[in-house]
Order: C-alpha cells, then structure tokens, then sequence
C-alpha cells in the first residue's frame, strides 16, 4: 500500500509543530533573561514573531493534522484554518520588516554617526507600532473570516485520485459573492499587503548588507577601533535581518506559485506536503537561525553577559536579545 497524501501531511505537521514548538520556546525563555531594564524594541519585535509563529503551527498545523486523520473541519474550523493562516503569514512578514528597519536605523548611525537623532520615548512609540501592526492585521482579514464556509455540497471523506491532495483547499473556500470584491480584494489586495513588505524588506536588507561592507572597512584615523557591546547587538541584529529575509521570500515566493498551479499539480502525493513546509517553514527555523546569530552564546550565559562577572552596564548600551 501507498503512502497517501494526507499521511505525508500529518507527518509534515508534527515535525513543524514540534520543532516550532521546542525552537520558539527556547528563543523566549532566552530572550526573557534579557528584559533587565524593560522591554526594549527587538525584544518586543521577537516575543512578537515568537507568539506568531506559535499560534500558525498550533493551530493552523493541528487542523491540518485533524483534518487529514479523516475529520472533517465544519464551518467554523475552514473559518479558523484560513482566517489563522492567512494573519499569521503577513504578520511574520510585517514584523520581520519592522525589525530590519530597526537595525538598519541604528546600523546607520553607527556607519554615519554624524547623522544619529534624538530618540524621544522610542520604547513607547514601539509599543504603538507593534500593536498597530496586530490590529491592522485581524481588521486586513475579518472578510476571510466572515466570508469562509464549507460548501454544503461537499465530496464525502472517500476522495480518491488527485482530488484527495488538495481537498482541504477545496472543502474551505473564501466566497465574496461579488466578482469585483473577489478581484480585488481577494486576489490584488491580498497578494499585495504582503508582497510590497515583502519587496521592501529584500530592499532594506541589501541595504544593510552595503552598510555592514562600509562598517568593515571604517578607521579612525587610520586605527581600527573594534565594537562595543552596543554596536556588536546592532550588528548582529543586521545579520539576522539578512538572514530571515533570505529564508522567507523563497518560502513565501514557491508557497504563492504553487498554490496559483495548485490544479495542475493536484496528481502529486506529495503538494499537501509541500504546501505545508512551505507556509509553516519559516516559523519553524527562524527561531534557530536567531540564537544562531549570536555564536558565542552559551546555555549558561544568556544576553551574551558571562554570570560570574556581575558589572553594571553603561546607561547607552542594548542587552543583545541573541541567546
């Protein structure tokens, strides 16, 4: 016998899901040891992505996982399943955007330090940032929520041939009702609310890559002067930027191509499978790639402080949040 779709896809999930799990808790008890002096911007940026990520495998890969043991989702589980999937997406996305131009203005002052501005209550004026980005993305997607039903004239659980790979995304659909509401809302705004951060974000980072080049080669007099606690948090902070923008464009670019081909590709055992590694990949690495970031990071040592050595810090200089 076979392996079928759907045991590809459980299997997918559960690996996701635990690795997810284990990676994004880590990377929150780790940061959690680094909020001394209050919840800085990358702090709240990364307990941001940490608590996205968690919600997409928890609970859009536990449906998946649900549904493909043979239970089939009612209204209101289609209704969570992309309505979760969906927010979940353009919020990694929006957040990792945030973060790269956080780095990319520090990582600025410090190549040009001619240029640095005042920062007048930056930690309050995150906050409103970052809860702005999570109203704006529940308000983005309440059609998806209201408008998702389970067709009533739905195949029974007994689906074979190709139509077996892709019956979730065909036993949950998003129906507007209305043509121009579908073009454009559905298939242009959607597409562009996370396309054009996207787009910004490989921009950013390229940016930061031809800063971090110039920072190399930056003397002082002709004398090299090596980085401070500060500066070393920053640049690691640009790294990790450059890092998680090339991990999740090619994610998001081959999830977005094969769903448009979805169809044509049904026949494939494997696409369910795919899909899945594909839209639930980068919360499952990114956690890893960050602690990852910061090399010299030991278990014992988090926030990159060594424990036996207890010296106040300077007033101006950033807990690094990459342990």
């Amino acid at each position: 016998m076979k392996p079928s779709a759907d045991l590809f896809e459980i299997i997918t999930c559960a690996v996701l899901i635990l690795v997810s799990s284990v990676g994004n808790a880590c990377l929150f008890y780790s940061t959690s040891k680094c909020i001394t002096r209050g919840l800085q911007t990358s702090f709240l940026l990364i307990i941001s992505l940490v608590f996205v990520h968690l919600i997409k495998n928890l609970v859009v890969n536990v449906l998946k996982i649900v549904y493909s043991s043979g239970i089939l989702l009612d209204s209101v589980g289609c209704k969570v399943l992309h309505f979760t999937a969906a927010l979940t997406t353009s919020l990694a996305i929006w957040f990792m955007l945030h973060f790269a131009l956080f780095y990319l203005r520090k990582l600025y002052q410090i190549v040009y330090p001619l240029s640095r501005a005042a920062n007048l209550n930056q930690q309050k004026y995150s906050v409103k940032g970052i809860s702005a980005l999570w109203v704006a993305g529940v308000a983005v997607y309440i059609p998806v929520l209201v408008y998702t039903r389970k067709p009533e004239h739905l195949n029974s659980g007994n689906d074979t041939g190709s139509l077996s790979t892709n019956r979730i995304y065909m036993d949950c659909l998003t129906g507007f009702g209305n043509e121009q509401v579908e073009l454009y809302y559905g298939k242009i705004f959607l597409v562009l609310i996370d396309i054009l951060p996207l787009a910004s974000l490989v921009f950013i980072c390229l940016w930061m890559a031809l800063l971090l080049l110039e920072k190399k080669k930056m003397t002082y007099g002709d004398i090299w002067i090596g980085d401070d606690d500060s500066e070393t948090e920053v640049l690691r902070g640009a790294k990790f930027s450059i890092l998680l923008m090339l991990l999740i464009t090619p994610l998001w670019v081959s999830h977005f191509i094969l769903i448009c081909f979805l169809k044509d590709l049904a026949a494939c055992v494997f696409i369910p499978a795919v899909l899945t590694a594909l839209s639930s990949g980068f919360s499952a690495l990114s956690p890893f790639l960050l602690m990852l970031v910061n090399y010299k990071m030991k278990f014992v040592s988090f926030c990159g402080v060594k424990q036996e050595k207890s010296t106040p810090q300077p007033a101006d200089v950033i807990l690094s949040p990459y342990a």
